[in-house]
């Protein structure tokens, strides 16, 4: 099982963050799925060989909102503040 954390963008309600929530869970190999409205954050545990963040990030922009991995983030932000 992996667990990820991710940035959510365009939610403004709580209807948003459950919108979000039902359309990640309905995903295959999805586990668990939390929305925080207040953090604009999402954490998804799923099974990696059957899904990754790819499929994630797709199932939130199709839900109408923005997701990005925080471990991408991170990731660039290191590189370019180097």
């Amino acid at each position: 099982m992996q667990k990820e954390q991710f940035d959510i963008t365009g939610m403004t309600c709580s209807a948003c963050s459950a919108r979000i929530e039902k359309s990640v869970a309905k995903l295959p190999g999805i586990k668990e799925v939390s929305v925080n409205l207040l953090k604009n954050s999402m954490v998804a545990s799923y099974d990696e060989s059957v899904l990754d963040t790819v499929g994630i990030v797709q199932a939130v922009e199709k839900a109408g909102y923005g997701a990005f991995p925080k471990s991408v983030q991170n990731k660039e932000q290191r590189v370019n503040c180097g």
